[in-house]
């Protein structure tokens, strides 16, 4: 799934808003293996890929993660710019938390969007989530929407 995810970082409307991924593939190699081996053993849940019903392809990644210092779980997405505007990320998004609710007894989750990220504002005012405060986190200010599941 490397190759497909580097094509979906590539562009700068992806990266405007989260992490891009690593720019030497040994490197992201490295560390997805260490998250893959870790993360899942410890916590059960992580980031997954996701892929097209229809034809395979992937098409972004999403799932759960731990911010240090923060108590509750957080989830994210990324979705490459050919899917954007076409429901993925709410389909996704929807099916995670009710796994999160139903598998992995979550009772929050929260999101940190960028103030500016008017599109995932929009999308977790949908799901339900609701804001709470701003954060700075690394020099960055978000802000954190929080659900009760």
């Amino acid at each position: 799934d490397l190759d497909a995810l580097y094509e979906i970082y590539a562009d700068p409307s992806v990266t405007k808003y989260t992490e891009g991924l690593y720019p030497e593939r040994a490197k992201e190699e490295a560390y997805l293996k260490d998250y893959t081996e870790n993360m899942y053993y410890f916590y059960n849940y992580g980031v997954w890929t996701i892929c097209d019903r229809m034809t395979g392809q992937v098409i972004g990644r999403a799932g759960f993660s731990n911010r240090e210092g923060c108590e509750d779980p957080e989830l994210g997405f990324v979705i490459g710019v050919p899917w954007q505007r076409q429901g993925y990320a709410t389909e996704v998004c929807k099916a995670l938390l009710k796994y999160g609710k139903e598998e992995l007894g979550f009772e929050r989750v929260q999101m940190l969007v960028m103030p500016e990220n008017e599109i995932s504002l929009h999308l977790a005012e949908r799901l339900g989530f609701s804001q709470l405060d701003q954060v700075t986190w690394e020099g960055t200010c978000y802000e954190r929407l929080l659900m009760e599941l």
